[in-house]
Order: structure tokens, then sequence, then C-alpha cells
């Protein structure tokens, strides 16, 4: 009889996560809301001093456009492509799944925030306001539910979980300037105004700590099961990525590597769960 691999490995891994997310406690949540408050207090001398929503627009535009090429901002903007970060995350989903379990939990409060917010504010993006003269868009020309900015939301979370996690300040600061970069991207595309960066930069650090703080004690995303079935949201979002743009610049230079490396990493760290699965299949 052919001996089928059980999951004694996946559960000493969760168990090992759920024994490191107690000894951590909140550790890090209180330095996400104090880098919220900074965030906002800048968004609010930035609006006084530029004229309020649309103030320092112009500026920023044009400085960013003239500081890096297109191609770059159009690199950038695709990290707070959510589903893009749902891959990244592949990259420790089995050796730190507290962390992929912290990052599902932010991402659905951050998605029903986000989605909230927009709809009810259905602030004009620059180019339903700017004509041709006053902006150079990059990409698609979005016109519609600018506030606040759902990649600079995305990816605030993203890395506010991560620098949460992580405890050296480098590596914090590394998320923070890789964020920031993520966050410019949207008014160098001339798709958002500053105080949309503003607002989805806050909202992300404040989600990243709420998660953080409520998965301390809600860990049932490191279940066995539950933790398999959540495998579905970055398997959707390999193949969500190869149909959709939703409104990004294509770059398929990009995309295509991505998922190609994040779906033989997804294989790779659960290749034991798989052949286990194909022997059970075989000696039926």
């Amino acid at each position: 009889m052919v001996r089928v691999p059980s999951f004694d490995n996946l559960r000493s891994a969760l168990d090992d996560a759920r024994e490191r997310v107690i000894r951590r406690g909140t550790t890090g949540v209180s330095e996400l809301f104090w880098a919220a408050l900074f965030v906002v207090g800048l968004g609010i001398v930035f609006a006084l001093a530029t004229g309020g929503y649309h103030g320092g627009f112009h500026t920023v535009h044009t400085l960013t456009q003239a500081i890096l090429p297109e191609e770059a901002w159009e690199w950038l903007t695709r990290f707070g492509d959510a589903r893009l970060l749902f891959v990244v995350g592949l990259l420790f989903i089995r050796r730190r799944p507290e962390i992929f379990w912290t990052l599902v939990v932010a991402a659905l409060i951050a998605g029903l925030s986000a989605r909230g917010l927009k709809i009810y504010f259905d602030q004009l993006r620059p180019p339903a306001v700017l004509d041709g003269t006053q902006i150079h868009v990059i990409g698609p020309a979005l016109k519609h539910h600018s506030f606040p900015s759902g990649h600079s939301l995305s990816i605030f979370v993203f890395c506010g979980v991560l620098a949460g996690y992580f405890r050296t300040w480098r590596a914090r600061g590394a998320l923070a300037a890789a964020a920031v970069l993520v966050g410019t991207s949207r008014v160098a595309l001339g798709v958002h105004w500053p105080q949309d960066v503003v607002a989805g930069a806050f909202l992300g650090l404040i989600i990243a700590g709420a998660a953080i703080w409520l998965t301390r004690f809600w860990r049932v995303g490191l279940r066995p099961q539950v933790h398999l079935a959540l495998l579905l949201l970055p398997v959707i979002a390999l193949l969500l990525l190869l149909i959709d743009d939703e409104g990004n610049p294509a770059e398929p230079e990009l995309i295509y590597p991505l998922v190609a490396i994040g779906a033989a990493k997804l294989i790779y760290d659960y290749r034991d769960l798989i052949i286990g699965a194909i022997r059970r299949a075989l000696t039926r």
C-alpha cells in the first residue's frame, strides 16, 4: 500500500505560527497608528499650503514625470494592485503563514472600506477636471471614484503589515520608501490628486495596525483547512492578472514573469500536499 503523506508538516508550521503570534503580542500596532497620524498631519499641512483638495497636483505631477521615465511609474503603480500584492505575498505564505493571514484580514477590511468611500464621495479624477494642456496622463485616463486612492491604500496595507512584523528599522524604512513611491505613482500617472494618496496611506496604515491587533486574537486562518482554503485567493489573483488589467497600464513584461514566479513558488511550497493528493487519487 502506498503511504499517503499527511498534513503533519503544515500543521507543525501553523502551530509555530500561532506561537509566534501569541509571543509577539501587538508589537508594531502603536507604531502604525502613530505613522498614520503623521501622514494625515502632513496631508493637512500640504492642503493648507497648496490650496485644498486639488492643491499641489501640478507641482507633484510635473516633478515626478521629470524624475523617472513613464515606464518606471507604470511598473511602480502596478504594485498598488491588490491582486499583484497577493502574488508577492506568496514569497512567505508557507514560511510565515501568520503574515499571510493578517494580509487576508487587512485586504478584506481595505477592500470594503475603499469601495464604500469611493462610491460615497465619488470625486472626479484629474483627467475629468483638467484639459490636455494641464496634464499628461500615463495609461488609461480614469475619471471617477478618485477619493481615496485604492492603490495607495493597498500598498500601505501591505507594507504596513510587513513593517508591523519586521523588527529592524532598516526593513521598515525600505517598506515605507516603497509604499511612498507606489502612492506617488498615482499622481505621476495623472489619475489621482495628492490628497487621494494621503487618504489612502492613512487608511492603509490604520487598517494594517487593526489587522495585526485583530489576528493576535482571531487565529482561525492558522487552522490547516482554513489556510488551504485561503490559498484560493492568490490562485484567483494569478488568473485575474492574466485576464484583466483593471484600469492599470498593461505592462505584460512585468506581469507575466511575476505570475510565473508566483505560480512556481506556490507549487514548490505545497509540493508535499500536491504529491499527497496525487498519490491518494492513484490509490483509490
